[in-house]
């Protein structure tokens, strides 16, 4: 995981001070570690295990921005409150409310938990917990896309190189 993230992090500095003019996107930042009774209070809030990947994830940085354009990968910090966390929780009740999860396979009552959202609230990942229905754990979903990822770290490997993973677009 922290190959991952220092090549994520490398990856998006770069590409920052490569735009004209120079911050165009999200500025990339990472954070300091979350505390283990931080990530606990995390896995209660979503009401699942926490993804494995995702948790060594938050445990080298609690969030990070600049991720993906102007998404932001969520920590433990930002889901008690704040502006990502409301727009995580717009885009979620937009996604139960559009029928999105049955378009691409999933019941409606699944149960999702935010882990990141971009700034217009056009695009989010979850965090989904259905062995019954799918073996992946990850779900990236808007602007027309579904994508199924089994781990938090297949999405990143996925974010730095686009062929690097075949990620599944519905359950069924």
């Amino acid at each position: 995981m922290l190959r991952l993230v220092r090549d994520l992090a490398v990856d998006r500095v770069s590409r920052y001070f490569s735009e004209d003019p120079v911050g165009v996107s999200a500025i990339p930042r990472i954070y300091p570690p979350a505390k283990h009774e931080e990530l606990v209070a995390l896995e209660q809030r979503s009401g699942q295990l926490i993804e494995a990947t995702y948790r060594d994830f938050l445990s080298l940085t609690d969030g990070m921005d600049g991720f993906h354009l102007d998404m932001s990968v969520l920590g433990c910090k930002d889901i008690e409150g704040g502006v990502l966390a409301k727009l995580a929780a717009r885009f979620l009740q937009g996604v139960r409310e559009d029928v999105t999860t049955e378009d691409v396979g999933l019941p409606a009552e699944i149960g999702l938990f935010p882990i990141a959202v971009n700034g217009d609230c056009s695009r989010a990942i979850f965090m989904i917990d259905a062995p019954d229905i799918l073996p992946e754990r990850i779900w990236w979903v808007g602007e027309g896309d579904s994508m199924f990822f089994g781990t938090f770290a297949d999405l990143l490997s996925y974010a730095l190189d686009r062929l690097s993973y075949n990620p599944r677009e519905t359950v069924d």
